[in-house]
């Protein structure tokens, strides 16, 4: 349901839309689609909308999930994209370094038994990724029991950089 956008404010993005629980579009995030020099302040990503009640993307995956009654949380749209493509589909977006309150209400609704918190494994950097996976955890330790939750961070600093065989391997590493 996305596509690239020629104009406005998302121009030279693929963008997809977010979707509420009554299939009505509520925002947009777009992956700029051209190379961004160090020193530029254009965004990789970008949103337009109230990312903070996104539950991205439970119109396409919501059946996996309740199968699986498992959840992957990600970063980004990107994320999702490379497990999609190996074959995992029980992925939600955050669209930053926090669980927002809705995707949390949305992961009791559904009564899901295990939490992997797999944001962007910043180790080489600023360990961004790795502090915020840990405190997600502690924010989901109010809703869900310990041995619900697990830091699961991707081998590389994300799922986008990752092979299918490395992302398999590392699914496999999961417990389940």
């Amino acid at each position: 349901e996305g596509g690239i956008a020629n104009s406005g404010q998302m121009a030279n993005r693929y963008v997809f839309p977010i979707f509420n629980s009554l299939n009505e579009v509520i925002g947009f995030t777009g992956r700029y689609l051209k190379d961004i020099s160090a020193d530029s302040k254009i965004p990789k990503w970008k949103h337009v909308g109230g990312t903070s009640s996104w539950c991205f993307p439970l119109k396409h995956n919501k059946k996996h999930i309740f199968k699986n009654k498992s959840v992957i949380l990600v970063e980004s749209v990107g994320d999702t994209l490379a497990l999609w493509n190996a074959g995992i589909y029980n992925s939600m977006v955050t669209f930053g370094l926090t669980v927002s309150k809705a995707v949390t209400l949305v992961l009791l609704r559904m009564d899901v038994q295990q939490v992997l918190i797999s944001f962007n494994n910043d180790f080489e950097n600023n360990n961004a990724g790795n502090k915020a996976a840990e405190e997600a955890r502690q924010r989901l330790l109010k809703h869900f029991d310990p041995d619900q939750i697990e830091i699961a961070l991707p081998f590389k600093n994300d799922f986008g950089e990752m092979t299918v065989g490395e992302i398999n391997q590392w699914h496999s590493t999961i417990k389940k």
